[in-house]
């Protein structure tokens, strides 16, 4: 029986592949992204932006976990799609100076991955 338990454990596990985290508040995490902004559309730059020439909505800051040892490592873009969708979730048009960490292994995860940045409402 603790055999069978084991291994249903990590049956369970293995079809999970990632999990993420995100600095959002409670509310904007249960909302849905708005109708009117898609997320592949969410403008991402790696540096600032002149001064002026947006308004800042939110700093953010996500993070992409795997969840076992034998699952790949999240990738740069799982970290900037998580980002465009937390922005989208705002309302941005971009995420400005955006970094993204290496893969590093933390007290809940085989792999994690961490992302920054500034949602920004572009002047027009």
């Amino acid at each position: 029986m603790k055999k069978l338990a084991i291994v249903f454990a990590l049956l369970a596990m293995a079809g999970c592949d990632t999990w993420e985290t995100t600095s959002l508040p409670r509310e904007a995490r249960a909302s849905e992204v708005p109708a009117s902004v898609n997320p592949a559309t969410i403008r991402i730059v790696e540096g600032p932006m002149p001064a002026g020439s947006y308004r800042k909505l939110a700093d953010l800051r996500v993070t992409v976990n795997k969840t076992t040892a034998f699952h790949p490592n999240p990738t740069r873009e799982q970290v900037i799609d998580k980002l465009r969708t937390d922005a989208a979730k705002l309302g941005a048009d971009a995420v400005i100076d955006v970094a993204v960490s290496e893969v590093q292994i933390s007290a809940f995860s085989w792999g994690t991955r961490t992302g920054t940045g500034t949602a920004v409402s572009l002047a027009r």
